[in-house]
Order: C-alpha cells, then structure tokens, then sequence
C-alpha cells in the first residue's frame, strides 16, 4: 500500500510518499506526477517514509529525476537509491 499526498503552492509542488513504492502504486504514483500543476522541475517528491519500492518504482523516479523534479529521502536504503539515480552517467 502506498500513500501519496500532493500539496501545490507558490508554483511549487510537493509529492509526498508513504508506504512501497511498487506494483499498481507504481502507476498511480506516475499519474499524480503527470496531474500536477507545475512543470517537473517544481516538483519534490519526498520519500522519507518509503519502505520500500521495486524495480519498477525505481525506473519511474529516474525518469522523475531526469524531468527535473528532486528526489529527497531518509534512511539507508532509500538515500543510496536516490544517490544512484541522481548519480551523472558517464558516456
């Protein structure tokens, strides 16, 4: 189960993630995105009280990361994800 919350304001906008980031809430993580009403580099997703999250949770919040928007988290876990993904590729 996940829970997501999306607070806008001031042009900014916050998505904020709780529980596993995996299977159908993968998808309705990525409709929220898309829904908001700012552009992808005005948007935080917060994921500091994600458990957990999958390959495909993953995939998404790279192709999150590579629109722009900031990937903030907490935990071991979760921190070296975010750091793998905001990591410059080398060509």
């Amino acid at each position: 189960m996940l829970r997501i919350t999306v607070e806008e304001k001031r042009g900014w906008a916050t998505i904020r993630l709780e529980g596993a980031l995996s299977g159908p809430w993968v998808t309705e993580l990525q409709k929220c995105w898309e829904a908001t009403l700012v552009s992808p580099d005005q948007i935080l997703v917060d994921l500091s009280e994600v458990r957990s999250m999958d390959s495909a949770g993953i995939v998404l919040l790279q192709a999150m990361h590579t629109a722009g928007s900031q990937l903030r988290g907490k935990g071991l876990l979760t921190n070296y994800i975010v750091e793998q993904i905001q990591q410059p590729r080398s060509a």
